[in-house]
């Protein structure tokens, strides 16, 4: 794909604006809809942030999909903030994983693709999907399921019975990201979180001037306090830019 990247502690992260990003995802859509080709890879989407930044320091697995993504929108202020501190190719703005993915959700929409959910709990994919449809009337195709109890190849075979485009996987860090990587169909593959959950109504957003301000993850902690330990993530992954950075002043120096 026609895009940019820049390193953030050895991942790769895309730097386009989300506008160029959804043309070339939009490029793609047409092409495998106009070609046909069961051969083509999928265009797998992640959306990195601190934590997960973290956690790819010590699981090779989970950095090598995040830095083979066609696409890794920077999910996080923090990243922002790291490019600019790092001296790297500077990301301008946050995009927010959910809000990148009703983006794609219009495009569905408007060009009458057909689209599936994979992923949540107690049927928050199929009342996620319920809501799309109200808020979207022209979104009429689409599925919702819950991957539990269910091959690779079975979900594939649903991918290729319906036509589906585009893959919304809501299971959470790093699980959504290996399920993505079996995914062997020409679709828009992205890793969503708790998308679903917001989307449903289930987990409520951030007010606007606190996502506005790269501090949503505040109100992630003051709603669901039982998430501390998962935001101690930030503070390591402060520590490893800081350290990332004087060693590379360290070796300009030598």
């Amino acid at each position: 794909m026609g895009l940019n990247k820049t390193k953030i502690l050895g991942i790769s992260i895309t730097t386009n604006p989300k506008d160029e990003i959804l043309e070339e995802i939009q490029k793609y859509l047409k092409i495998t809809k106009q070609q046909h080709n069961k051969t083509t890879k999928n265009l797998i989407i992640v959306t990195p942030n601190p934590e997960q930044i973290v956690f790819a320091q010590r699981d090779n697995h989970f950095r090598d999909v995040l830095n083979q993504a066609g696409v890794a929108i920077p999910d996080g202020v923090g990243l922002v903030w790291a490019s600019r501190f790092l001296g790297t190719s500077p990301i301008e703005n946050r995009i927010s994983g959910v809000d990148f993915m009703e983006d794609l959700i219009r495009i569905a929409a408007k060009e009458g693709y057909s689209i599936g959910l994979i992923g949540g709990w107690h049927g928050v994919a199929v009342k996620a999907l319920e809501c799309l449809q109200k808020k979207y009337p022209r979104l009429s195709r689409g599925w919702a399921i819950e991957p539990e109890g269910k091959s690779i190849e079975e979900i594939t075979q649903k991918i290729d019975q319906t036509n589906t485009r585009i893959v919304f996987v809501g299971l959470g860090a790093p699980k959504q990201e290996y399920f993505i990587e079996k995914v062997n169909a020409p679709v828009v593959a992205m890793a969503v979180g708790g998308s679903f959950d917001i989307i449903a109504g289930r987990s409520p957003r951030a007010p606007f001037v606190l996502r506005t301000i790269g501090v949503e993850w505040l109100w992630r902690l003051i709603v669901e306090p039982w998430r501390w330990r998962r935001q101690l993530a930030l503070f390591k992954f402060l520590w490893l830019v800081f350290l990332a950075r004087h060693n590379s002043k360290s070796t300009f120096k030598a």
